[in-house]
């Protein structure tokens, strides 16, 4: 019989319970990473993992603010334009081996290597001489940046206490979505500057290359801030190494209450060690047959559909914000609808009269309004992160209902207050993660986070082409389309896990 005397009577607001017992043995991982607190330690992990996230959502969308920009300097074609704009999204093609990096060699080294190689690359993009330079070099960079994208979801949910994992899931994914705000601050201030330097190899420097430098500068901050954290302690416990898994949690312990704290643990539960002979690719096939296979097979598949609504309704449209945006202001009539105002203007030859340096200032505006209340409103809503499911089902309604309504009325501004409204799923992007880290083991998780967003950003490179395609002929059709891809969500979002019960934070673990 084992004796255990952890009693709670309430819970601070750092997470440390008020009373504990010291030298306890054999405690759960779980468990023993609610007893460091949340702290000053937490906050670190937390301000690096969205910095990252940032850095990594903006070097991926801010190319379509780039490309119209960089048009004239590598006399790009609409095709041309069209690979550019969406070759980000195809660098999630590495996303699977970069969760079995994350799953076999460690989170926090996978997220340094990704981080910190994407910013170099990204950063020599700026560079580029004509199109082909620029595509290679930004597939190469975007198949090391954006893998940080899902390894921020499952080292920040690893390192965080239960009871705040929502919370903080829904702060990272602040800074996902505030990525859409700098890409149009940061073009607000830069597009607009005239300067042209002679450089060696180069015909010149202009503002389009400055803004991709600057863009990157979030992803080689947060590759710098990683040094200063420690590989997560679930996955040192589940590689079987408890005594390092030990150490990093009374540093955690440390940081977050004070150098003379005392951490109650003494040993953690012990795990079968995997065997270090096993080849590359036993190892490979052990890692992914358990995520394809039932019991979690229905759950991959449902979290691979809610991610793929969540990331490719809010980018996919949001790629497409200034072309639209720009038509729909453009067009003189004022009682058209919504589709009769944008394909007025989106014709193919209107990409190839002139050649733009910068988008036009009213599109900015609007993004920079646009995406200012997207992220007031994200950070609102972080009061309700406890109620995940009922969430996500509420956000699918708001989008799909409104991608049958923006062409059903007259009226501009409630025409463009639903098409924003369309975008309302990336709300959800940080819930689906958090479901992830909550459902998948520790062994699989990185590796089932990264295909669940290789999916959704594959929806995401086919969905910003279709809606290229069909936009001028079918564009009714094509958000009506899409409406029956965002209601499908609400039918897996309503079979989720139920929402945790308002006791379940403070608990009594009798004597046995």
């Amino acid at each position: 019989m084992v004796r255990r005397t952890f009693v709670v009577n309430r819970v601070p607001k750092n997470g440390v319970t008020s009373e504990t017992v010291c030298d306890r043995e054999n405690v759960d991982i779980e468990e023993a990473i609610q007893l460091t607190g949340n702290g000053r330690y937490n906050f670190l992990v937390l301000f690096t993992c969205c910095i990252i996230m940032l850095g990594a959502v903006v070097d991926m969308l801010g190319y379509s603010l780039v490309v119209p920009a960089a048009s004239c300097d590598l006399d790009l074609s609409l095709e041309h334009s069209g690979m550019l704009t969406s070759v980000s999204f195809a660098g999630f093609i590495f996303a699977l081996p970069w969760g079995y990096t994350a799953d076999t060699r460690g989170r926090k080294k996978a997220l340094l290597i990704s981080s910190s190689v994407g910013f170099i690359l990204s950063s020599l993009t700026s560079f580029s001489t004509d199109f082909y330079m620029m595509l290679v070099l930004k597939f190469l960079a975007s198949s090391f940046s954006t893998a940080s994208i899902t390894l921020t979801i499952t080292f920040l949910g690893e390192c965080t206490p239960k009871e705040w994992r929502n919370r903080y899931m829904f702060i990272q994914n602040v800074f996902s979505l505030a990525a859409d705000f700098v890409c149009f601050a940061l073009a607000y201030f830069v597009l607009p500057l005239e300067f042209s330097v002679p450089l060696p190899l180069l015909t010149t420097y202009r503002p389009w290359r400055l803004l991709i430098l600057l863009m990157t500068v979030p992803l080689g901050i947060g590759s710098v801030m990683m040094c200063f954290l420690h590989e997560s302690p679930k996955f040192l416990a589940n590689l079987g190494e408890t005594d390092n898994a030990l150490e990093v949690l009374k540093s955690i312990h440390k940081t977050n209450n004070g150098k003379h704290s005392v951490y109650p643990v003494k040993s953690l539960m012990k795990v079968d060690k995997p065997d270090g002979t096993i080849s590359f690719w036993r190892s490979v096939i052990k890692q992914t047959v358990p995520i394809i296979k039932p019991p979690l097979l229905w759950r991959s598949l449902q979290l691979l559909l809610l991610f793929a609504i969540c990331c490719s309704t809010n980018n996919v449209f949001f790629m497409w914000f200034p072309t639209m945006v720009n038509s729909f202001f453009t067009t003189v009539s004022e009682d058209s609808r919504f589709c009769e105002k944008v394909v007025a203007n989106i014709t193919p030859s209107s990409y190839n009269e002139t050649c733009i340096d910068a988008d036009p200032i009213n599109t900015i505006y609007s993004g920079l309004l646009f995406t200012l209340f997207f992220t007031s409103f994200n950070m609102i809503i972080i009061a309700l992160s406890n109620w995940r499911r009922t969430l996500m089902i509420s956000t699918f309604i708001i989008s799909g209902v409104s991608c049958i309504l923006v062409d059903m009325v007259r009226q501009p501004a409630a025409s463009m207050v639903f098409f924003i409204a369309i975008q309302f799923t990336g709300i959800c992007i940080g819930t689906v993660g958090s479901y992830y880290v909550d459902i998948f083991p520790t062994s699989y998780r990185g590796l089932a986070t990264s295909l669940g967003m290789m999916f959704a950003r594959f929806v995401c490179l086919g969905g910003v082409n279709v809606v290229g395609a069909t936009i001028v002929d079918y564009c009714r059709i094509t958000f009506y389309g899409w409406s029956i891809f965002v209601f499908s969500g609400i039918i897996a979002a309503f079979y989720l896990p139920g929402e945790p019960k308002a006791d379940s934070i403070t608990r009594v673990d009798k004597v046995i």
